[in-house]
């Protein structure tokens, strides 16, 4: 048996997965599906179909929009209804007609290819973050990765839908993780798992000996919630301590869940871009609670009364994890790539929290931080809005859990408050950053006025130096030179160079990693004028010319 270590901290709320421990299904195709722009990490992608247009099952309707994005694919096929600036509707004609990419083998396929066709496919981290896959599996072109952790450990109450991922595809998400470190370069697999999972650790254990071509290891870890957050995981997997602000990349690691390894594998293998993925739906507000492959965009308050949703008795609907997840108004959403669970509660399972008392001091909250913070100190400076102490106690390491939060006896939403002021300081990031890129293009515009300025000087000065060369042939006498005018337009593209070489290492210091390419045409011009400038002073020296008088 593998060696696991402890993190600090963590809970033990109680699990509540019994129920949707049944065998997968798939949800009824709807007859609408109202599909997100913004359903993944970066950028929303780009509309690029027009309402009336026929589309079939996997049809590209939106393309990534720069580098952290992602495609958009129709997930049932039909008549493209309405498009506007966050989502597309699709009415469908009931056919489920496919349009697929070729299929691919991973195993002699390029990596280039392969990248291209996780991005063609749309597949994007289903654990919840919603990260481009096809960026996250290249990190090992900037970073050496030795290990990659198939993130199986699922440990928010309710959620089943690794659990059953692996239990019944068990092989594909193996041969998925085969493929992703084929891309990342890792030179092992570390599978980890609570141990509150038996039947998908039997299945791994009977399907990892048949993983080619990595070694498969599979570690089970006690069942402690946050057991399943990638800096805890790894710390318990292989003792590393992801720097603070760092990425797991960082120590050589890159984590995937079951369903992302799944959805990657069959992008390549199948041709199926990412159209629907698998949902647990729980609660006791529910009377068929289980697993259901259900499509993108399917309108939630379809899918949970297919489910046999009691509305009546429904006292809050959560998106995620009761941790984690987000409480719905309403059940006029819609499913995302990166919805996983959806919890129909009555009041008795979920009671409202009491009313928020002062903090006593207990020091609690300390005790189950996972990320080894102080989260009374972080809740007095979130509310008090001190930046500089908010920085000094690591808010940004702060992973939400909500771990503070579930042992608080004061009932003080803690994450709230983090929440509330890192979306402040974020704000004030961009703001900063939106003001320097102003100061920086009008810097780069008065260096352009300079150096035209300086380039016009040096024109006329070589046009009058001209003028008076014709003026002389035509008198039929050598050439007088002037070398006044000369040595003006000489003198003049000296100061467009120096003033060029100043605005170039002013830039350079204010920010070293942005590209300086204008600033750099500016000084190269600059220099040829000064080399022409200098070429026809020389010239006139040679030819014996007189000097100018003062």
């Amino acid at each position: 048996m593998a060696r696991t270590f402890e993190f600090h901290g963590g809970v033990y709320p109680p699990e509540r997965k019994q129920r949707s421990q049944g065998p997968v299904r798939h949800a009824r195709l709807p007859d609408q599906v109202v599909l997100h722009l913004d359903q993944h990490a970066g950028r929303p992608a780009l509309a690029t179909v027009a309402v009336g247009d026929s589309v079939r099952v996997g049809t590209p309707i939106a393309r990534g929009d720069g580098m952290i994005s992602a495609t958009l694919h129709a997930s049932i096929s039909g008549q493209v209804t309405q498009v506007d600036r966050h989502t597309i509707t699709i009415d469908g004609d009931g056919v489920d007609t496919w349009q697929r990419l070729t299929p691919l083998e991973w195993r002699t396929e390029s990596a280039d290819q392969l990248l291209r066709r996780l991005e063609q496919s749309g597949v994007v981290g289903l654990g919840g973050a919603g990260f481009p896959a096809h960026i996250k599996a290249r990190i090992g072109e900037r970073q050496r990765i030795d290990t990659l952790v198939v993130n199986a450990a699922e440990c928010e109450p309710y959620i089943t839908v690794d659990d059953l991922t692996l239990q019944q595809y068990t092989s594909d998400v193996l041969e998925g993780a085969q493929f992703i470190a084929s891309l990342c370069g890792a030179k092992q697999i570390v599978v980890g798992i609570e141990d509150n999972k038996p039947e998908a650790i039997s299945a791994l254990r009977q399907a990892m000996a048949e993983s080619q071509p990595l070694s498969v290891t599979v570690s089970v870890i006690a069942t402690r919630y946050p057991s399943g957050g990638e800096r805890q995981l790894i710390k318990s997997l292989l003792n590393r301590d992801v720097p603070d602000q760092g990425l797991p990349a960082d120590v050589g690691v890159l984590c995937q869940n079951p369903g992302t390894l799944l959805a990657a594998l069959r992008s390549v293998r199948d041709g199926e871009p990412l159209v629907e993925r698998l949902v647990t739906l729980t609660g006791e507000a529910i009377a068929d609670p289980g697993n259901r492959w259900v499509r993108i965009g399917t309108p939630m308050a379809a899918l949970l009364d297919e489910a046999g949703l009691n509305r009546a008795e429904l006292h809050q609907l959560i998106e995620g994890g009761p941790m984690m997840g987000t409480p719905l108004d309403d059940l006029e959403g819609m499913v995302t790539k990166t919805t996983n669970c959806l919890i129909a509660a009555t009041r008795q399972e979920l009671p409202p929290a009491p009313p928020e008392s002062p903090c006593i001091r207990c020091g609690a909250c300390e005790e189950v931080c996972p990320a080894n913070l102080l989260p009374q100190q972080l809740h007095w400076y979130a509310r008090a809005q001190d930046d500089t102490k908010l920085a000094h106690y690591r808010l940004f390491d702060c992973i939400e859990c909500n771990a503070c939060s579930y042992v608080c006896p004061s009932h003080i939403p803690l994450v709230a408050d983090y929440r509330q002021a890192k979306t402040r300081l974020r704000q004030q990031q961009l703001e900063t950053a939106k003001a320097e890129h102003a100061k920086h293009r009008f810097e780069w515009r008065q260096a352009r006025l300079a150096r035209e300025d300086a380039e016009k000087q040096a024109r006329r000065q070589a046009r009058l130096a001209r003028q008076s060369t014709q003026q002389s042939d035509s008198q039929g006498a050598s050439p007088p030179a002037d070398l006044r005018s000369l040595r003006i337009a000489q003198t003049a593209a000296k100061a467009a160079v120096r003033k060029a070489e100043k605005n170039l290492a002013r830039a350079a210091q204010q920010d070293p990693e942005q590209p300086n390419d204008d600033l750099e045409i500016q000084l190269a011009t600059a220099q040829e004028n000064l080399q022409a400038a200098e070429a026809r002073l020389a010239e006139a020296r040679e030819a014996g010319e007189p000097q100018e008088t003062s």
